[in-house]
């Protein structure tokens, strides 16, 4: 019993005093960039930049960017950000010879999926990183906050 109380305490120190402590109360979700926009912890500082619903929609409406749904076709067809590409992360493998093949490589691309929890544009935009995509961005707030603000949507494929 001893050595547990000790190793709590030990513990909980560290952790308030470390500049990588982890809160003890609250959502350990996410994090909250510079410019304020919630994002996983799993997201690095050397991937592609967090842009904010705000920002998306500014591009949408310039008609500058693709937007790549990273969620399972089934989802992108009951709904999905009007013009949108349907990349499914898990899914990669298959479809993504298809879609790449559309895909100009100096074009801005943002990747989204279902927002909050979903880490699936995260993983997207890593892999299109990888085949030589420089211009890609994550909207963390998905589908889920596009709909919410009741942007421009539409359903199958």
């Amino acid at each position: 019993v001893f050595i547990i109380v000790l190793g709590t305490v030990i513990g909980l120190s560290y952790n308030a005093f470390s500049s990588k402590g982890i809160t003890l109360k609250g959502s350990w979700s996410s994090q909250v960039t510079s410019d304020s926009v919630i994002v996983p912890y799993s997201y690095q500082k050397d991937d592609a930049p967090a842009v904010s619903l705000d920002y998306a929609q500014m591009k949408f409406q310039s008609s500058k960017v693709i937007f790549l749904d990273a969620r399972l076709p089934a989802d992108f067809k009951t709904g999905h950000i009007k013009g949108a590409i349907n990349l499914p992360y898990e899914e990669f493998e298959q479809y993504s010879a298809r879609v790449i093949a559309k895909l100009p490589a100096n074009e801005e691309i943002i990747a989204y999926c279902d927002g909050g929890e979903c880490e699936s544009s995260l993983l997207l935009s890593r892999e299109l990183r990888d085949l030589g995509y420089r211009n890609v961005k994550v909207f963390f707030g998905g589908w889920s906050e596009w709909q919410k603000a009741g942007l421009a949507v539409e359903t199958g494929e």
